[in-house]
């Protein structure tokens, strides 16, 4: 099967942290995010998957350049957009690659547990051109939806669905987009239905879904993996100690004696933490190193920052 994750966006409302660093390469448990998207996909049988990139792009080809060798039974194409093209222009922007009927377009900033596969039933039983996965989620609900299943608007206030990120589609769709250039899709998906062609919803129940678009989601996003609320099939990169279960220590980092782990949280390949310091409920990327005797809460610290003060609430990067 087929699938594409929309990765070429810039991640303003994860500033500053995104000036260095792509959202979807953000670790998660130290593994970047988009390895969790990929995953999600392998694990269902997506054995194609084309990643659009703009903003820091490189970076993420790279990325991709090793997971594809890493994961050999996966064709991975990166596809780079000199202008960024949105959502739907970037969509648009691979009409050339798909071979089948049916695919998957994946928003990747989210992280889930949905099983597309009855979606994917669904979506091949109605012969529309686009499903979109839907659930109930009080945050986010702006869809209304018809007791048969079709969406009747986007973007209105209480709404009694929420969009997953999750679309299914078929290559006629294609068809009626506008050129390339930029543009968002679900205004092209409400101009479909103004026009009579039905978009039709299927809602997704008794699963796990986070958006990770801000550093408060971001966080909570780790909080729930390292609680157990959530428990995504991969091994990533952690030791547990005795002492702080819920707590993922790269093997690569060195924690001295006297530290004190609280709450949750994860600490990054070759960070170092001196003698004493205490850390709560707060993220460390790669190559962080904290002074003896520090204290860190709540925040987010990105890769190689020497901490040298007491740092609380913050994002340093």
């Amino acid at each position: 099967m087929e699938a594409m994750i929309l990765a070429a966006g810039e991640g303003t409302r994860l500033l500053p942290l995104t000036r260095h660093k792509p959202k979807p390469l953000f670790p998660v448990l130290n593994l970047p995010l988009l390895a969790l998207n990929l995953d999600y996909l392998r694990r269902r049988h997506f054995n194609r998957v084309i990643v659009n990139t703009h903003h820091l792009g490189r970076q993420i080809g790279a990325f991709l350049e090793t997971y594809a060798g890493e994961n050999p039974e996966m064709e991975i194409e990166p596809r780079p957009e000199t202008e960024i093209l949105g959502t739907g222009g970037g969509l648009k922007n691979t009409a050339d690659f798909w071979r089948e009927e049916s695919f998957l377009v994946l928003n990747g900033d989210i992280v889930t547990d949905i099983d597309p596969g009855p979606a994917l039933e669904f979506h091949r039983s109605h012969g529309e051109p686009a499903t979109l996965i839907l659930q109930d989620h009080p945050k986010f609900n702006n869809i209304v939806l018809s007791p048969e299943g079709d969406i009747l608007k986007f973007r209105v206030p209480h709404g009694t669905r929420a969009f997953t990120g999750i679309h299914l589609l078929r290559r006629k769709i294609l068809d009626r987009l506008p050129p390339v250039g930029f543009y968002d899709i679900i205004p092209q998906y409400q101009k479909l239905i103004d026009e009579g062609l039905p978009v039709r919803g299927y809602v997704s129940r008794n699963h796990y879904w986070r958006d990770m678009g801000n550093p408060e989601s971001y966080r909570e996003l780790h909080r729930e993996i390292l609680s157990g609320e959530f428990r995504p099939p991969l091994d990533f990169p952690c030791r547990k100690p005795d002492d702080a279960r819920n707590w993922c220590i790269d093997p690569g980092a060195e924690i001295a004696t006297g530290v004190r782990l609280e709450g949750w949280g994860s600490v990054g390949e070759h960070c170092r933490l001196g003698s004493g310091c205490r850390v709560r409920n707060s993220i460390l990327w790669k190559g962080v190193r904290v002074g003896e005797g520090i204290f860190i809460e709540n925040s987010i610290i990105a890769d190689g920052f020497l901490i040298k003060e007491n740092i609380i609430n913050k994002i340093i990067c």
